[in-house]
């Protein structure tokens, strides 16, 4: 039996021709189970891990069903952060690349409202936010969702996980009754449950098993320090390990900038990696790594995926990560989280989700300021 291709699904040609400038050549499992469904206008519940090709999963067939000369709002999408806002939103622009007069904006909090508002007036048929700044704008009255025709929720377990899911529904409940919703999420919660419940009746279920998984030549460290002496135990782990290439996972991009500096004053070659970039920028930063102009990257996890840097050999978690699977997972490096002595459940969080999840050996700790590297 011949293998699916994106011609066989059905999408809109122009979709197809932007499809084949990406260089897609087939649908990944949830791409393939996914985008008939949203072609047929039905509703989803999407359980599938970051890196599974879950954007181009919805955007596609949802690009596919617009009316693109219509300049009003078809296509919401919440996403828990403005990072991923601005990267699901540069997918649409790229997926709608031969689309004529098209426009996707995201909107996020932190931004002035100016702008955003002359974006809406302006129109757009794709609007990429975070809930929070959604729901002003819906409150303002200058975001307005009677031509909307579909709805995704990205990544729900974090919007629940970051609080925002008071703003999730209240957003749901001021959708059209006619529109169709999409929820993607890597676990299913409780509350998550009771939204798609509530919301998604009828829905058809695409359940992903992640196949990736840490291969066991992988060493793990985690080192317990205080606060003010973690910049000192970076570096102590910088000079001491044979590192070729680092990326270094922040919680912020704020973070990702500060660090990068901290480091970068130390003779390190370093730069940083948020969302503040645009995508010409991030995408010099990921070649100036494989090309060896840098040695480290500072980067929130969500605008470190899909990196793929062979020269990587070690991944440090100067923060402890919200996402363990999107850390840690398909990592050929050794993972060293540098943890807060003071925040203990902290340290017990990382021994447990080492020893639970990964293949490699126990999570040991390491002392890198009085001892040399153990050798496993």
């Amino acid at each position: 039996m011949s293998e699916l291709s994106f011609a066989d699904l059905g999408l809109d040609p122009a979709v197809l021709e932007a499809v084949a400038a990406v260089g897609y050549e087939k649908p990944s499992p949830i791409q393939a189970q996914t985008i008939p469904a949203l072609l047929a206008g039905k509703h989803l519940l999407g359980v599938a891990q970051t890196g599974t090709g879950k954007t181009a999963a919805f955007a596609l067939p949802l690009l596919s069903r617009i009316d693109a000369s219509v300049m009003e709002p078809q296509i919401l999408v919440l996403a828990p952060t403005r990072e991923l806002a601005i990267q699901v939103a540069e997918a649409f622009t790229t997926y709608a690349s031969k689309f004529r007069n098209f426009h996707v904006l995201p909107i996020y909090g932190g931004q002035d409202f100016f702008p955003q508002i002359k974006g809406l007036r302006r129109g757009a048929q794709v609007i990429v936010g975070t809930p929070g700044r959604m729901l002003d704008h819906l409150r303002k009255g200058t975001l307005k969702l009677d031509s909307l025709k579909a709805l995704v929720l990205d990544e729900a377990d974090e919007m629940l996980r970051m609080g925002f899911i008071d703003d999730v529904e209240a957003i749901l409940a001021k959708t059209p009754d006619n529109c169709q919703r999409a929820l993607f999420s890597a676990t299913m919660p409780p509350q998550i449950k009771k939204v798609a419940q509530t919301y998604l009746r009828d829905a058809t279920e695409v359940k992903i098993e992640s196949e990736t998984r840490t291969v066991e030549r992988i060493s793990q460290f985690v080192l317990p320090v205080y606060a003010e002496r973690k910049l000192d135990a970076l570096t102590r782990i910088l000079e001491v390990e044979p590192l070729d290439a680092a990326i270094i996972f922040v919680r912020t991009k704020a973070e990702t900038t500060l660090l990068a500096e901290k480091l970068s004053a130390r003779g390190h070659a370093v730069a940083p990696l948020n969302g503040d970039l645009n995508q010409r920028q991030r995408e010099q930063t990921v070649e100036d790594l494989k090309r060896g102009k840098k040695d480290i990257i500072v980067a929130t996890d969500v605008a470190a995926r899909g990196l793929d840097v062979p020269r990587i050999t070690h991944v440090i978690n100067y923060d402890v990560p919200y996402d363990t699977e999107a850390t840690f997972t398909g990592l050929a490096a050794p993972a060293v989280p540098v943890v807060k002595a003071r925040r203990f459940c902290w340290s017990r969080l990382v021994s447990v989700v080492g020893c639970a999840r990964l293949s490699a050996p126990p999570i040991r700790r390491w002392n890198p300021m009085n001892c040399p590297r153990p050798t496993l």
